[in-house]
């Protein structure tokens, strides 16, 4: 069951390509989230490789690629106590550009109180995502 579930979509003159380079080169990512201050993976950007993305302020937190679809988008969950997270994200190519949108569903007792502070900066993460790949 989702006790949490959050989506945003932003449109831009980017391409496809451009975001998805973003995307899967992790050591980049901080270039478009502001909350991260590093992200490592171990292994290809493909299902089932994992890694730490530390947060400003928080730590590293491991996650692992569950679904990775070159050019269409990727999953990422991350296990905390008492939630389990799902980001998901998706990029698709529209007459102004491209459509990015990042989801996020968390299951567990920590849900309802997660779900606003993981996703509070989602929309400005998403937006500047887009302006880098543009």
């Amino acid at each position: 069951m989702t006790n949490f579930s959050f989506e945003h979509s932003v449109v831009g003159p980017a391409s496809v390509e451009a975001v998805w380079a973003l995307w899967s080169d992790v050591d980049r990512w901080v270039e478009w989230d502001e909350s991260l201050e590093s992200v490592t993976l171990s292994g290809p950007f493909a299902e089932g490789s994992s890694g730490t993305m530390t947060i400003k302020g928080q730590g590293a937190i491991p996650f692992t690629l569950t679904s990775v679809s070159e050019g269409v988008g990727f999953v990422d969950e991350t296990s905390v106590p008492d939630a389990v997270l799902r980001f998901s994200h998706r990029v698709e190519q529209v007459a102004e550009g491209v459509r990015v949108t990042h989801s996020v569903e968390i299951e567990g007792p920590a849900a309802a109180f997660l779900g606003p502070v993981v996703t509070a900066d989602l929309p400005d993460a998403v937006e500047a995502l887009v302006k880098l790949a543009s």
